[in-house]
């Protein structure tokens, strides 16, 4: 089996790129008709809804998905970290329907890899629910997600349905804003989107600032 490394290059140096550097590292951004800015909100829906559907196939943290989600939301200047991540997922997704194989940070990830490590997030997730959210909390949102609160591993059912449906938005809103409220909620600062914009690695592996951040929301969980 083969094994592709893809080298991810340091965020702390790098200033965050314009438009016009963005062919230095071979991406060219998504055009964007200055004189037509009506045509961004479609495209930017667009790109989103193949995001979406690219996290499902390649089996993406949900916390990223969540961040990701809530951090970008239409301004035009998100198009260069659109187009990086559909780029990113676009790969990934090749690499492993060759059933190939990619190393990152000394870890080589597959789709098997990837399913076991979206499954381990998922019950971390519910645990984390007993501690986030009181019981009222949880049984609203049982009976909306349609789980019976008479059944049992009702947490982990729940877990289990975030982001599942890659079609309807308003259930992706919904994933994310429980994911956010179980693990920390983002502001839309730049610093994150640098991180975005500058990750090419094709593996959800956070980079050492976000991991940092990100550990910080996840303690409770392990």
């Amino acid at each position: 089996m083969d094994c592709l490394v893809l080298q991810v290059p340091e965020t702390d140096s790098m200033p965050i790129p314009s438009p016009k550097d963005v062919k230095d590292v071979g991406l060219d951004p998504m055009p964007i008709d200055d004189e037509s800015p009506s045509r961004w909100p479609s495209e930017f829906n667009k790109l989103q809804r193949e995001i979406v559907e690219l996290w499902d196939a390649c089996n993406v943290s949900l916390v990223h998905r969540t961040y990701f989600f809530l951090l970008f939301k239409g301004d035009p200047s998100d198009s260069i970290y659109m187009e990086v991540e559909v780029r990113r997922l676009s790969f990934l997704k090749d690499t492993f329907s060759r059933g190939n194989q990619t190393l990152e940070d000394s870890q080589t990830l597959t789709p098997a890899s990837s399913m076991k490590a979206l499954t381990s997030e998922r019950h971390m997730l519910s645990k984390q629910m007993r501690r986030r959210l009181s019981e009222d909390e949880k049984n609203n949102l049982y009976l909306k997600w349609g789980i019976s609160l008479h059944s049992k591993h009702r947490r982990l059912q729940l877990a289990n349905l975030l982001w599942s449906n890659t079609q309807n938005l308003d259930h992706i809103m919904d994933s994310a804003t429980i994911v956010a409220k179980l693990v920390g909620s983002v502001e839309p600062e730049q610093a994150f989107k640098e991180m975005f914009g500058l990750r090419f690695a094709p593996r959800d592996t956070l980079t050492k600032r976000k991991s940092h951040f990100w550990s910080e929301s996840f303690r409770s969980l392990v």
